[in-house]
């Protein structure tokens, strides 16, 4: 097939917004008669909200409106499983830079002012600091009110899985090790702070913000203002970096939302670069032990895996990413027999969620090094062990995962050679490895076990030209300039003659892809039909 369009070195088509400052963000939207908000935060990681009085705050010259938690009890969040949030929080606060009450004022300096002379009283709960901590019975009482597994403790969610004959796979091994690790954790960083703005006319709430999925906003502010979605527009602003730290609704969002129909005039709430660290997602802390069998060649023949997440102080993605941090161990690696456990705990600290394939990266961390120990144990080197064990193209995992075309192999033979990695001189002090990744693509038949289309796209062709509408957001990836490529290679144009709207609740269709997760996972624990039959609890765990 000859491609007019498709790969060719075209500009992207947001490319002279972008470096041009053409490009609208969040932040850069000010409207007529717009009010300023700012949100005070509980300095405390774990304690109860006694009183909050406000009244001093409402007496501020310049202040529009203060609200507290009484104002938006409703709990929301990005998956039925975990509504546990609050947009402001009124009985117990859960990490240092909960939301706790916010303002409206003509200036940021006068809401600032106003924070200032709101007086919070607390009585302050011991805070759970680790993974440790949230495993054992706590000191004061759990962190939620009803943890989702056992009420006396800080268990989040739990799962436990065998794929194959596990124990048979370590019986016919020559070698067997385990190990433990840790990682960390990290954050996200993008240079655009979050950001939303948000106008209530005639009844109708119209929030522009920096999300990276408008049409969880949307839910979400359905939900805690109690309108129809008929009633709420969301629409993406430009975009400046998200990594997965702007995939939940948030609360500035909502409470901008709220602080516009009290007062009638456009709210806008832009978090200071601390505040980002507050309320973003960052990746998960892990705790990982990993147990493998091999042969004497170093040919897996079972692999034991258990995850513990530091999930911080709500759920956010955390169901999902329990599963990933082990369920797609199996897409680099042909493991033959898998038993798979996982736990995530609630802690005193910011929400962790998703950031650049969540719950995945954290695993490979931990089988890349155990392979390599392993390797050393055999005197085999690393790569060699690993590449012998390379998952194949159109095959099957263990655990059901679907494999097509996978050049994973060749993949590495150019990096090996490129690199000189066999002719580089081994000395200690100076580190080098050899590691490799993969995250799902094509989600719905890769691990949904379903048809769902994941995008869709409604074209417009009038004499005003060619009009893709597409709820997918850009966030800088190139989806927007992919959008225009396939358009005008299915119609004889340059993409530069298609136009776009994108990421708006009023006029683009629902991406389905951004529901997928949650409806897996929800579920599967319930039991969907759909699941594979290989796929079982192992003893003890909880579906």
């Amino acid at each position: 097939m000859t491609l007019d369009v498709v790969g060719r070195p075209l500009p992207r088509v947001d490319a002279a917004a972008k470096v041009t400052g053409v490009a609208v963000y969040a932040d850069d939207i000010a409207l007529p008669r717009m009010l300023h908000c700012r949100i005070l935060r509980s300095p405390h990681p774990h304690a109860r909200i006694v009183s909050v009085d406000a009244s001093a705050a409402r007496r501020v010259p310049g202040v529009r409106a203060v609200l507290t938690g009484q104002d938006l009890p409703i709990r929301f969040g990005i998956m039925p499983v975990s509504q546990d949030e609050r947009a402001l929080e009124f009985e117990k606060v859960r990490y240092v830079g909960d939301p706790v009450a916010a303002v409206a004022a003509v200036d940021e300096e006068t809401a600032a002012a106003a924070l200032d002379a709101i007086r919070v009283e607390y009585e302050v709960l011991a805070p759970v600091q680790t993974i440790e901590e949230g495993l054992r019975e706590p000191a004061d009482e759990p962190i939620h009110e009803r943890a989702y597994t056992r009420r006396d403790f800080n268990v989040h969610r739990q799962l436990a899985c065998d794929f194959g004959d596990v124990e048979a796979g370590f019986a016919r091994a020559d070698h067997v090790r385990e190990d433990v690790f840790f990682y960390q954790g990290s954050t996200h960083l993008p240079m655009e702070q979050h950001s939303a703005v948000a106008t209530c006319v005639d009844g109708r709430v119209t929030l522009w913000s920096s999300t990276q999925v408008v049409h969880y906003v949307h839910r979400a502010l359905a939900r805690v203002l109690e309108l129809p979605m008929s009633r709420i527009r969301v629409i993406g602003a430009a975009h400046w970096g998200g990594f997965g730290g702007k995939t939940d609704p948030f609360s500035h969002e909502i409470v901008v939302c709220k602080l516009a129909m009290v007062t009638g005039r456009p709210v806008k709430c832009t978090l200071s670069r601390e505040e980002v660290f507050y309320a973003h997602r960052g990746r998960h802390p892990v705790l990982m032990w990993i147990r493998t069998g091999v042969t004497s060649d170093g040919r897996i023949t079972a692999m034991h895996y258990r995850s513990a997440l530091d999930g911080g102080a709500y759920g956010s993605y955390g169901p999902a990413s329990v599963y990933y941090t082990g369920m797609l161990q199996t897409t680099t690696y042909d493991i033959p027999a898998y038993r798979f456990e996982s736990v995530r705990v609630f802690t005193n600290k910011a929400p962790c969620g998703p950031k650049r394939g969540h719950g995945t990266p954290q695993g490979r961390f931990g089988v890349e090094l155990h392979l390599d120990r392993i390797a050393e144990d055999l005197g085999i080197d690393p790569t060699e062990l690993k590449r012998r064990n390379f998952v194949r193209p159109f095959t099957r995992t263990v655990n059901w995962l679907r494999v097509t075309s996978c050049g994973l192999d060749e993949c590495a033979t150019r990096v090996l050679d490129a690199s000189r990695y066999r002719e580089r001189e081994r000395r200690p002090g100076r580190g080098m490895g050899f590691a490799v990744s993969s995250y799902m693509s094509g989600a719905g038949t890769a691990i949904y076990w379903n048809e769902m289309a994941h995008s869709e796209v409604q074209l417009k062709v009038d004499r005003t030209g060619v009009t893709a509408f597409c709820g997918a957001m850009e966030i800088g990836q190139g989806s927007d300039s992919v959008l225009a490529t396939i358009v005008a290679e299915e119609l004889g144009l340059r993409p530069a003659d298609v136009r776009l709207v994108t990421a708006d609740t009023d006029t683009t269709p629902v991406e389905p892809r951004q529901l997928l997760v949650a409806r897996h996972v929800h579920g599967r624990e319930r039991g969907a039909p759909g699941r594979p039959p290989d796929a079982r609890p192992a003893g003890g765990g909880r579906r």
